[in-house]
């Protein structure tokens, strides 16, 4: 400890009260770039610039400017609030100021602002960040480029996709190195019944017969050690399906791949592909709705009627969505055409409405077919609008053969009690639909029917659909 000559304790600021003016100098030289002595009305009256701060600026020629002249807009106010907390003894804080240049770029200085206790004026010690700013801008710059980059790849992905499932051809990308499946087209996924994800990173080999593996090692081993490309007969494993097989050998980066292409021989795989053509064909340009769903109900494909009746603009928006969403009635619909579908193979007509994405209601028939043959199992589904068949109807009709047994009693029962009749005759009648629709599952038929489940009950009684004890 030190002590003065009084016996008091001496402050670190103390010990420094020896230091002379040449000693001061050279403690602002060596802490700063740049120093410039602020007067009390704001005027550079000196300007200290150190060696390494940037010659490009001429600093010497702000000695007689006002500070505020010398400064962007932004940086006024940081400059302000410096010499007045200087000016009042505070501790000094570092601020970054932006100096204006002759030319686009501004020159920032980090400063400290240091009161000399003489008149006023201040003292603002500085440090370059003219290299800072370069790194930073030229970290922007690089962020820019990446994310450039970035989009263009993932705009090249998009191509890459689109071409890769929108070819009737059926193709399969196999690493060169494991010989197994990295990606498969839909086309390849049909040939082979199977889902893509179930022909992913399973081995290629694997989809032929014992014969044909050996013959599709030798040739992959020949097209990787020639590149050229290279053709073949196979037969599938299962079926002994003949297959054509061309293989080409590709770079993707630091790993070599195959490109194989698949295709059916004979007669019936030209009349299995021209049919597969015409059924594509129909399902993109018809204009009723078709959708097909896996056995839970979510959406796997659906055509541009579908689209439009759904008022959305991309497959991908409704795929994997439940289909039942988007019908009038969602926990009923759905499951009483799967119900009857899978119970019967198919069902013809069902009436219901359909909602789209913006809650618009339509009414629509939707014919259902249960697709036991897919692997695995789904289900397919025509929708048509029905809005101006509904308008010109009118409303509901009732069968042929109550219309004559109402009209047969004209003459012989009062108005009142005709028109009562009617009316029970279409309730049950509708009744018994909900019912059989449901395979009767009440509360789903109480729903179907807009009622509550014990009012349902009461209907039942009431047209002998059940024993009065239940």
């Amino acid at each position: 400890m030190h002590v003065n000559k009084n016996g008091a304790f001496l402050s670190a600021l103390d010990r420094f009260a020896d230091v002379d003016a040449h000693g001061v100098k050279a403690i602002i030289a060596a802490g700063s770039d740049i120093a410039l002595l602020i007067t009390a009305d704001g005027v550079v009256q000196d300007v200290y610039v150190g060696p390494e701060a940037p010659p490009a600026n001429d600093i010497q020629s702000w000695s007689g400017h006002g500070i505020y002249d010398l400064v962007t807009e932004e940086s006024r106010e940081k400059i302000s609030d410096m010499l007045e907390r200087a000016r009042s003894d505070e501790a000094p804080r570092w601020r970054e100021i932006n100096h204006r240049t002759p030319g686009a770029e501004d020159f920032p200085v980090r400063y400290a602002a240091i009161s000399t206790g003489e008149g006023g004026k201040v003292i603002l010690l500085g440090r370059d960040l003219h290299m800072v700013a370069q790194l930073q801008q030229r970290l922007v710059q690089a962020q820019l480029t990446m994310e450039q980059d970035y989009e263009r790849i993932r705009q090249i992905e998009t191509r890459y996709r689109v071409l890769f499932e929108t070819t009737h051809e059926a193709l399969l990308i196999v690493s060169s190195e494991t010989g197994r499946i990295l990606d498969a087209n839909s086309a390849a996924a049909r040939l082979f019944a199977r889902e893509v994800q179930e022909l992913t990173n399973r081995v290629f080999a694997n989809r032929f017969d014992t014969t044909s593996q050996q013959q599709l090692a030798a040739a992959l081993a020949q097209v990787r050690e020639t590149g050229r490309e290279r053709s073949l007969d196979l037969r599938s494993r299962g079926d002994n399906a003949q297959l054509g097989l061309d293989v080409l050998l590709f770079r993707s980066v630091n790993e070599t791949l195959f490109l194989c292409r698949l295709t059916p021989r004979g007669a019936r795989a030209v009349e299995e592909a021209g049919l597969d053509r015409s059924l594509t064909a129909l399902y993109r340009q018809a204009n009723d709705a078709i959708v097909f769903t896996d056995a839970g109900g979510a959406i796997k494909w659906a055509n541009t009627a579908f689209l439009g009746l759904a008022d959305v603009a991309v497959s991908e928006t409704v795929r994997g969505a439940s289909f039942g969403e988007f019908l009038g009635r969602p926990a009923v619909d759905l499951n009483v055409m799967m119900t009857n579908a899978r119970a019967k193979g198919r069902l013809s007509v069902y009436s219901t409405s359909f909602r789209s994405a913006f809650g618009v209601s339509i009414p629509v028939e939707i014919s259902t077919t249960y697709l036991a043959d897919a692997k695995p199992e789904a289900y397919g589904f025509v929708l048509r609008d029905v809005s101006r068949a509904a308008a010109l109807r009118g409303g509901p009709t009732v069968s042929s053969d109550s219309v004559e047994h109402i009209i047969d009693l004209v003459g012989s029962t009062p108005l009142k009690e005709l028109v009562r009749g009617t009316t029970d005759v279409v309730e049950k009648l509708c009744i018994e639909t909900a019912i059989r629709l449901t395979n009767n599952n009440r509360t789903s038929a109480a729903e179907m029917l807009g009622l509550s489940r014990q009012s349902l009950y009461v209907k039942l009684r009431k047209y002998g659909l059940i024993d009065q004890e239940e």
